[in-house]
């Protein structure tokens, strides 16, 4: 059965770990048994007060990977990596683009088993079940879609290779070769995605881009 976890981010774009409650977000997740969580977030000191879908791996005392997501035009999606440390689960975040991700700071995540601060959590936890949904239902747009799609193609993948990279432990060639079953039509997709962006951009250039005169020229 899923557990109800309080979830608190804190973000700094310039590196320095100086974390504030300006630059924050708070709201709860459900962790399933193999480390897979969704939850709902809201940015607390953002014009945009909506919710955020957020869901990734997290295995609790040892790492998190949490992708964070709502529509393209409010905010790009991000991607915060977090291992743990005395008071939570420090590392970078990145922002997620057509092309890959790309470094944007550092982040601290606190989260706290909600049954065992709160007692019985049942009204909560049904709750956030109707908001994950809701998202998914009404503001989930094509970008966070299709991103979320591929995810839980590679759920099984991703909870084991996040765990053992932090506990240093490898793969047999068996299981090896179950990844790659499971993540190829993934990558394939992503190829073929990310291959028709590329030319739709490159549509949008303008004509004369590379037509500059040869006195222009540095050699």
């Amino acid at each position: 059965m899923a557990r109800l976890n309080d979830i608190k981010g804190y973000w700094d774009m310039s590196y320095g770990y100086d974390f504030n409650e300006n630059d924050m977000w708070e709201g709860k997740i459900l962790l399933e048994e193999d480390g897979w969580f969704e939850g709902i977030v809201v940015d607390s000191n953002s014009s945009y007060k909506k919710d955020r879908f957020i869901f990734g791996v997290y295995h609790p005392t040892k790492v998190i990977e949490l992708f964070k997501f709502t529509s393209v035009d409010v905010s790009a999606p991000f991607v915060f990596h977090g291992t743990r440390d005395a008071k939570g689960y420090d590392g970078e975040f990145e922002t997620i683009g057509i092309f890959g991700s790309m470094p944007c700071g550092v982040s601290h995540i606190i989260t706290q088993d909600a049954e065992l601060a709160r007692g019985n959590v049942d009204f909560e936890i049904d709750e956030l079940k109707f908001k994950i949904q809701n998202y998914k239902d009404n503001t989930m747009d094509e970008v966070g879609k299709s991103f979320y799609v591929n995810s839980i193609a590679m759920r099984n993948s991703m909870c084991q290779i996040i765990l053992r990279n932090f506990e240093g432990r490898g793969f047999t060639a068996e299981e090896f070769q179950q990844i790659m079953e499971e993540c190829q039509p993934v990558n394939d997709r992503v190829m073929q995605a990310t291959e028709e962006e590329a030319k739709k951009l490159v549509k949008k250039m303008p004509k004369n881009l590379f037509e500059d005169d040869d006195d222009d020229l540095p050699f």
